[in-house]
């Protein structure tokens, strides 16, 4: 596989910072694994069935991050910085707004959506403690909805390293709050569970502390200004990345309810491998969204065909950094578990989870970057209907069928199954779109 290695070296400038923070994000999460899991078992899966409960929530975040990137990545190439700054301006007063709609919704209903999606595979005190973590976690909804907005503008200009800092600031405040809060040091009362949230909670608002102290490294102002045009065009771009993440964590949960009905230990098993799995998005994560930087700013420049050779280079880039991390989760399938569990048959399965997981990677990597090349290019409606297609008619439909045939020991194995099939048809039917209609999805939008 031949690499355009300039290209390659461009986008690694930009995603070295991210990579650094979402492997603190990762860090975070396992240091709040590890925690829960002093707790046993059913708190690890209490905290993974909320964690993916809140991922439908979190989907407003979604709503102006992307929008906004993709208008000032391609204002930032056409140098329009006036333009930029506005739009920026608008989209923090108006993400901020938009996030206040869950917040209400899951101070209500949080009960009523793990018992359903549950469907009885756990008990009550699993479904309590969820309940509970999720209200806490939707709350720093506002918060960070305007951390993203910013993040977006430092990513669309190629400036990651504020994103790097802000991470870890906050990734430090939460693993110091985390024993803290959950087992009631130094004054504080034991929360369990909840204490994992509220930790949660506060760390964001350390991330948007930081990110606004980096803001005067931005070629433009920032501040928060009334919602106008530029805040309704970010909310067109943006909106079809929101449905997509809705409609992806809705799956999730879905698909989440397939592996609940397994029982407690394999759900406890696929959070705790989750977990580790996290380190492995590392790459794929940060090369899509220096994608999405690149070909925005080519597209902005009107360089349709340099932008799509770019976007390919780097999906071959993705592909082959996610093999590498395919082989480092293999290696450390068998041990990792170990850290957070004494049940035998919890880290047999997440083990399994580990490898199957894998396997896919590879897969993941091409899914990420050019999605994220076609929404740089201006299209974020065309990833959208891709993913939802293949979340629901692969991996949801299959891991529902797939669980109910395998043996009751093995039952989660179906659905991780399901998961790589997902991975891997999406990967044909993205390189085929992108080959074939590039030049016809890509826009410039300023």
């Amino acid at each position: 596989m031949i690499i355009d290695r300039r290209i390659v070296t461009r986008a690694w400038s930009i995603a070295w910072p991210l990579i650094v923070a979402e492997a603190v994000d990762s860090i975070l999460s396992i240091t709040d694994t590890f925690f829960v899991s002093r707790l046993g078992d059913k708190a690890v899966a209490a905290v993974g069935f909320g964690g993916y409960a809140s991922w439908v929530f979190f989907v407003f975040t979604q709503l102006f991050y992307m929008g906004s990137l993709v208008i000032v990545a391609q204002a930032f190439g056409a140098k329009l910085l006036d333009k930029a700054s506005r739009a920026m301006g608008e989209s923090i007063t108006s993400s901020i707004f938009f996030s206040l709609i869950p917040v209400g919704i899951v101070l209500v209903i949080a009960e009523d959506l793990v018992s359903i999606v549950a469907g009885g595979g756990v008990g009550l005190d699993v479904l309590v403690d969820s309940a509970n973590y999720l209200r806490v976690r939707v709350l720093g909804l506002p918060v960070l909805s305007t951390a993203m907005v910013i993040s977006a503008g430092f990513r669309a200009i190629g400036d990651t390293k504020p994103s790097m800092i802000a991470t870890i600031v906050g990734a430090v405040v939460n693993i110091v709050l985390d024993p803290i809060m959950i087992f009631g040091l130094i004054g504080f009362p034991a929360m369990g569970v909840v204490g994992a949230a509220w930790a949660s909670f506060i760390a964001s608002i350390a991330t948007l502390t930081s990110y606004i102290a980096y803001s005067r490294r931005l070629p433009f102002t920032i501040k928060p200004l009334l919602p106008g045009r530029e805040a309704w065009n970010a909310f067109k771009l943006g909106l079809p990345a929101m449905v997509e993440r809705l409609v992806f964590s809705m799956g999730g949960l879905a698909y989440i309810g397939a592996i609940t009905r397994c029982g407690e230990v394999p759900l406890a098993a696929h959070t705790i491998g989750i977990r580790f799995e996290s380190f492995a998005y590392l790459p794929a994560f940060a090369i899509s969204i220096a994608t999405a930087s690149i070909v925005g700013q080519t597209i902005g420049r009107g360089d349709f065909n340099e932008a799509m050779r770019m976007g390919w280079e780097l999906a071959k880039a993705n592909a082959l950094f996610m093999t590498a991390m395919a082989v480092i989760l293999i290696v450390a399938a068998p041990y990792a578990p170990l850290v957070f569990t004494s049940n035998e048959l919890t880290r047999e399965l997440a083990m399994i989870y580990l490898i199957l997981a894998a396997i896919s990677e590879p897969a993941l990597g091409v899914v990420m970057s050019i999605a994220n090349a076609i929404r740089g290019g201006g299209n974020t409606i065309v990833p959208t209907i891709v993913n939802a297609c293949s979340l629901y008619g692969v991996r949801v439909l299959l891991a529902y069928r797939l669980t109910s045939i395998v043996p009751a020991r093995l039952c989660p194995i179906g659905a991780w199954i399901a998961m790589d099939l997902d991975l891997f048809i999406r990967a044909l039917v993205f390189t085929i779109v992108y080959k074939k209609w590039f030049h016809k999805l890509a826009r410039r939008v300023v």
